[in-house]
């Protein structure tokens, strides 16, 4: 199993939904025909890809998005979009966090294409998400995709 430590056994329905539905950002439902989709969605809330590296070439691609189309190139900017207040996140924690794992301010002008950033910026959400399941490797694989 993807991320489960080496010798450990986890049965999938004992993990969070983010891990269930291979969607390691908790990318909410949208009409978005994204790359390994799973339709229906066996959430009602969230995304299920057919594997995680579709969940975190997702994640790229919104996150890149987030720049094209809003100008949003900041963790503040990025994560504030991402994960709001209103959706009652802890967003300034959330800013701290992948800031302290990236070493970058908040309001630091980012390089998002930049696949090496990119890995190292969906990984470190990804642990804000679900907590330290997957690898750097894992998150490589869908921005590689993307």
């Amino acid at each position: 199993m993807i991320g489960a430590p080496k010798g450990v056994n986890i049965v999938k329905s004992q993990l969070n939904r983010g891990i269930r539905n291979n969607n390691p950002l908790n990318i909410r439902i949208s009409n978005n025909a994204w790359t390994g989709k799973v339709t229906p969605s066996k959430d009602k809330a969230f995304e299920t890809f057919s594997h995680s590296k579709y969940g975190f070439r997702a994640a790229t691609k919104l996150i890149r998005n987030y720049q094209n189309l809003y100008g949003l190139n900041t963790l503040q900017g990025i994560i504030s979009r991402f994960a709001p207040k209103s959706d009652n996140n802890d967003t300034d924690n959330y800013v701290q966090f992948v800031a302290g794992r990236l070493n970058v301010g908040a309001s630091t002008p980012l390089n998002l294409f930049d696949d090496e950033f990119m890995t190292r910026l969906v990984h470190s959400m990804s642990i804000m998400e679900v907590g330290r399941y997957y690898s750097l490797e894992d998150a490589a694989q869908g921005v590689a995709l993307a």
